[in-house]
C-alpha cells in the first residue's frame, strides 16, 4: 500500500488544496486498512479456539479412566501370562490328584462288582443245595434282587468316573498345547508387553500435560489478540483526527475574503491544523508502534505453541502401539488356548460337584445292599439249622456269601477317601478360580487396543490439525504486523503534512476584519472535534481571546479519552 509521503523541499511549494486532497485520501483509505487488520486478528482468535477445543479432546481420549484403564488391562493381562508356568504346573497337579483319586474310585468299584457277581454265583449255589426248598429260594431271589439294585449303582459309579477321567484328559490336553505355545513366547513377551504398557502409560501423561500447556499457551495468546483487537481503534481515531483536519481546510476554502485578511486568517488556521496534525502523528506513531511491538512479543509464544504440538513425546504414541500390536499378535494364540484350558477346568469344578454328590449318594444305596445281603446271609444259616441235612450242604454256601459280603463293605469303606479326596481338590480348585484375574483375556486385549488406539489417532489428529491451525496463526500474526508496520508511514507522512501548513506565515497583529472571520471560523472548526485532546490543542493554537470559547463550544458526550 502506497502512502502519501511529502518531502521536507516540497513544503514550501505544494498548494493547500493538493493537500486537502491527499489527507482526505489518506483518511479514506486508512480505516479499511486497519479494519483488515482487525478481521484477520478476529479470524486469529477463532482459530485459537479450535486449537483448545482439538487439544481439550486430546485430554478427553487420554484420561486415567479411559486410557489409563486400557493399559492396566494390557498389564493384568501381561502379568497373568508371566504367571503362567505356575498357574499351569498347579493345575497339571490338581488334575494329576483327580486323576489318581478316579483310578483308586475305579479299582474298589471293579472289587464291589467283582463280589456282586460272586454273590449271584453264590446265591445259583444256595438254590441248588437247597434242591429248590421255597424257604431257600425266597432268601435267593431277594438277595438277587438286591445284587440287581448294587450292580446298577456300580454301572452309574463307572459311568461318572469315565466322565471324570475323560474330563480331566481334556484339560491336561489342553494343558500340553498351553505349555507348548507358552515355551515360544515366555517369558520375554509379556515382560515385553509390560515394558510397553508402562512406557505408554508415561507417555499418555506426558501428551495430556503437553496439551495443557499447550491449551493454556494459546488462551493467553488469544487474551493478548483479543486486548490488540481493541487497540486497533488507533486506525479509528486518527482517521477521525485526519478528517476534521481536511474539514477545517474545506471550512477555510469556503471562505471569500480580501487577500490581506486572507492570508492572516489562513497562517492562523493552518499553525492550528499543523499542530492537530503534528499530535495526532505522535499519537499514531506511539499506539501503531505499540501494537506492532505486541504483535512481535507473541512471536516466542506461538512458536512455542507450534513447537509444543509438534514435539509431543514420540510420534503420538505410535511407536509404542506398534509394539503393544506385535506383542498382542503374538500372544494371540497362547490368550485362546488359556482361556479354552480355563474354561475346561471350570467346567470340571461343576463336574467334580455333580460327581462326588451322586457317588456319595450311590454309595448310601450299595451300603443298603450290603447290609441286606450280610442279613440274608445270616437268615439263611439260621434256617439251616431246620432242615438237617439239607440245611447243612446251604449253610456252608451261605458262610461263603457272608464272607463276600464284608468284602464288598470293605471295598465301600476304601471309596470314602478318594470321593473326600475329590472335594478337597474340587475347592482348590473353586478357590484359585475365584483368586484369579477374570474376564477373557483376548478380549481385554482387543478392548485395551481398541481405546488406545482411538486416543493415539485423536492425538494424532490435534497434532495435525492443531499444527496447522498454529501455523495459520503464526501467519494471521505475521501479516496483521506487517500491515500495521506498514501504516507506520502514516505518521511520518501527518508530520510532513504539518510542515507544509506551518509554512504559512503567521501574522503577529491580526486585523480587526481578521479577528472578525476568526471568530465565526474557530468555533466551526472546534465543533469538528470528537477527543478532549483535540480541544485542548485548539485552545493551545488560536489567537488570545478564542481558546476558552473555542474550547467550552461542545463537550461530546462520546468523547473515548484515549488521544
Amino acid at each position: 500500500m502506497q502512502h502519501l509521503r511529502i518531502d521536507t523541499a516540497q513544503a514550501m511549494t505544494i498548494e493547500a488544496a493538493d493537500l486537502k486532497r491527499m489527507l482526505a485520501l489518506m483518511a479514506a483509505s486508512m480505516d479499511a486498512r486497519f479494519v483488515r487488520a482487525g478481521t484477520t486478528l478476529a479470524t486469529a482468535i477463532d482459530t485459537i479456539d479450535r486449537i483448545i477445543t482439538s487439544i481439550e479432546g486430546v485430554t478427553g481420549a487420554l484420561d486415567e479412566s479411559v486410557a489409563g484403564i486400557a493399559v492396566t488391562s494390557l498389564k493384568d493381562v501381561a502379568a497373568r501370562l508371566d504367571a503362567l508356568p505356575a498357574v499351569q504346573a498347579e493345575r497339571e497337579a490338581d488334575m494329576a490328584r483327580i486323576g489318581t483319586a478316579s483310578r483308586v474310585l475305579r479299582d474298589h468299584v471293579m472289587d464291589m462288582r467283582q463280589a456282586l457277581r460272586v454273590l449271584h454265583i453264590y446265591g445259583m449255589n444256595i438254590k441248588i443245595a437247597a434242591s429248590g426248598e421255597p424257604a431257600f429260594v425266597g432268601f435267593v431271589n431277594d438277595m438277587g434282587q438286591r445284587l440287581a439294585a448294587g450292580e446298577e449303582h456300580l454301572e452309574g459309579f463307572l459311568a461318572k468316573l469315565k466322565e471324570l477321567s475323560g474330563s480331566v484328559g481334556s484339560v491336561q490336553q489342553a494343558g500340553r498345547l498351553l505349555a507348548t505355545e507358552a515355551k515360544k513366547i515366555l517369558p520375554a513377551v509379556p515382560k515385553r508387553l509390560t515394558h510397553d504398557a508402562d512406557a505408554l502409560h508415561g507417555h499418555l501423561g506426558n501428551v495430556a500435560a503437553m496439551a495443557r500447556e499447550v491449551a493454556s499457551i494459546a488462551r493467553t495468546v488469544q487474551g493478548r489478540v483479543a486486548t490488540m483487537l481493541g487497540a486497533l481503534q488507533v486506525g479509528d481515531s486518527t482517521r477521525q483526527r485526519v478528517e476534521h483536519v481536511v474539514s477545517a481546510l474545506q471550512l477555510l476554502d469556503g471562505l471569500t475574503l480580501a487577500e490581506p485578511v486572507q492570508e492572516e486568517v489562513t497562517g492562523v488556521v493552518h499553525h492550528l491544523l499543523a499542530a492537530l496534525l503534528e499530535a495526532s502523528s505522535v499519537d499514531f506513531d506511539r499506539d501503531a508502534s505499540l501494537l506492532v511491538a505486541s504483535l512481535k512479543a507473541l512471536q516466542p509464544d506461538t512458536h512455542g505453541l507450534l513447537t509444543l504440538i509438534e514435539d509431543d513425546g514420540g510420534s503420538n504414541g505410535r511407536p509404542f502401539l506398534m509394539q503393544i500390536d506385535q506383542a498382542v499378535g503374538e500372544i494371540a494364540i497362547l490368550t485362546g488356548q488359556l482361556q479354552e484350558a480355563d474354561q475346561r477346568s471350570a467346567s470340571m469344578l461343576g463336574l467334580i460337584t455333580e460327581t462326588v454328590d451322586e457317588l456319595t449318594g450311590r454309595l448310601e444305596h450299595l451300603q443298603r445292599v450290603q447290609f441286606n445281603v450280610q442279613d440274608i446271609a445270616t437268615n439263611t444259616r439260621l434256617l439251616c439249622r431246620r432242615h438237617g441235612d439239607l440245611g447243612k450242604a446251604v449253610s456252608v454256601v451261605a458262610g461263603e456269601v457272608d464272607i463276600y459280603a464284608h468284602s464288598l463293605g470293605n471295598a465301600m469303606r476304601g471309596i470314602g477317601q478318594p470321593i473326600h479326596e475329590l472335594a478337597e481338590v474340587n475347592a482348590a480348585l473353586a478357590t484359585k478360580r475365584d483368586n484369579s484375574i477374570g474376564g477373557d483375556m483376548g478380549a481385554k486385549l482387543a478392548q485395551a487396543l481398541t481405546v488406545i488406539r482411538e486416543g493415539c489417532q485423536r492425538t494424532d489428529m490435534a497434532v495435525r490439525e492443531g499444527g496447522d491451525d498454529a501455523r495459520q496463526l503464526i501467519e494471521l500474526l505475521t501479516i496483521t504486523g506487517d500491515e500495521i508496520g506498514a501504516e507506520l508511514a502514516l505518521g511520518a507522512t501527518m508530520r510532513q503534512a504539518a510542515i507544509v501548513l506551518s509554512a504559512s506565515t503567521l501574522s503577529p497583529d491580526l486585523s480587526d476584519d481578521t479577528l472578525a472571520t476568526l471568530g465565526t471560523l474557530l468555533p466551526q472548526i472546534a465543533t469538528l472535534y470528537t477527543m478532549a485532546q483535540e480541544r485542548d490543542i485548539h485552545a493551545a493554537n488560536v489567537p488570545p481571546g478564542f481558546a476558552v470559547a473555542s474550547a467550552v463550544i461542545e463537550e461530546d458526550e462520546d468523547d473515548d479519552g484515549l488521544f
